[in-house]
């Protein structure tokens, strides 16, 4: 499979154009008209984010650390039958990252992917960290 010869950084790369590219045909109006409700409210949003359907959100840290939980896996290449690898999530991860990245420009982020369904589990849970400064996004 093509995506498992990337390094990891190629797939990072790659898989950073694929993630806006989703986000900005898709959700990103969702996610904006949340941030608009929460009043630009971070700790807000992600309580506000069990709002939407097929998403939890949570406060782990106030201001700090967040969590995302998505209950199943809308990625057409996957929903389509092309792509099974569980690779594929950092995509997912990426479309996180420019979200967020597109709503608190003022801020970086670190996303980490806890767990995926293309990984075997029942949901995706990604962890967000709010970093300070704009140098360290990964």
């Amino acid at each position: 499979m093509g995506i498992a010869r990337l390094t990891e950084e190629e797939r990072k790369r790659f898989f950073a154009e694929c993630g806006k590219n989703c986000v900005r045909n898709g959700v990103l109006p969702i996610y904006e008209k949340l941030y608009k409700d929460a009043n630009g409210n971070m700790d807000t949003f992600f309580r506000k984010a069990n709002e939407l359907p097929g998403v939890s959100g949570k406060v782990v840290k106030e201001g700090q650390i967040y969590r995302l939980s998505f209950l199943e896996c809308t990625c057409e290449l996957h929903t389509e039958g092309y792509v099974r690898t569980p690779l594929l999530c950092e995509c997912s991860r990426q479309s996180v990252l420019y979200a967020l990245h597109s709503l608190w420009q003022e801020h970086d982020f670190r996303v980490t992917l806890c767990c995926s369904i293309l990984q075997g589990n029942e949901k995706c849970i990604m962890q967000i960290e709010v970093i300070q400064g704009r140098s360290q996004s990964s």
